[in-house]
């Protein structure tokens, strides 16, 4: 996996979790901005233009739950999909991609590292078409216990991304640092919930 795949999609860098963490975690709400970014870079050795149309689900405190990211390669006609989820997965049933009520699609991991699972997927445009016309994607692994854990991805404003110019550095770095920000926020928030419940029950 290369350093630049590596970098656009494992925002799970430093969340060293387990699925069994989340069976019931709540996702964060969406935002009126679409939670889908677009980034591009030139390869310096084919000269061709890489883009990564990607999107990241995490808990309300944080933590990491999942990350697609389409990568397209300028001149070819060949896409793939790339997905993170947290260590703790099954490996050998894979996981399963499902747009809306459509047939889902099987998934095999590729690598494991000690910070999330990756699996990647050959996709064409109708599968493109597929998720701009979609409401929800699901990502769906299996933890330890064999049991399924869905995390669902909004697809709404993912046909502007996509359709869109890619976002320059300067508004990636923004777009993260306000991110960061609201996650810090509630993460206090939460805390501080907890702390008052504490000093209720005393």
């Amino acid at each position: 996996m290369s350093v630049l795949k590596r970098g656009l999609i494992a925002g799970a860098a430093g969340a060293l979790v387990t699925l069994s963490s989340f069976a019931g975690a709540p996702a964060i709400a969406q935002e009126e901005k679409s939670p889908w970014t677009k980034a591009c870079n030139t390869n310096p050795q084919t000269k061709k233009e890489i883009c990564f149309i990607s999107i990241e689900l995490r808990t309300n405190t944080g933590q990491f739950l999942s990350n697609i990211a389409i990568q397209e390669v300028e001149g070819e006609a060949r896409k793939k999909l790339l997905v993170a989820v947290p260590t703790g997965v099954l490996i050998q049933p894979g996981l399963r991609i499902q747009i809306d009520d459509s047939k889902p699609v099987q998934g095999k991991y590729s690598i494991c590292a000690p910070n999330a699972c990756y699996a990647e997927l050959a996709i064409d445009s109708n599968f493109i078409n597929a998720m701009k016309q979609g409401g929800e994607m699901r990502v769906t692994p299996f933890n330890q216990q064999a049991k399924e854990i869905v995390f669902k991805m909004t697809l709404i404003g993912f046909t502007k991304v996509y359709d869109g110019e890619p976002m320059n550095l300067a508004e990636l770095q923004k777009r993260q640092e306000e991110l960061q920000s609201e996650l810090q926020k509630r993460a206090d928030e939460a805390r501080q919930k907890l702390i008052d419940a504490q000093k209720a029950n005393q």
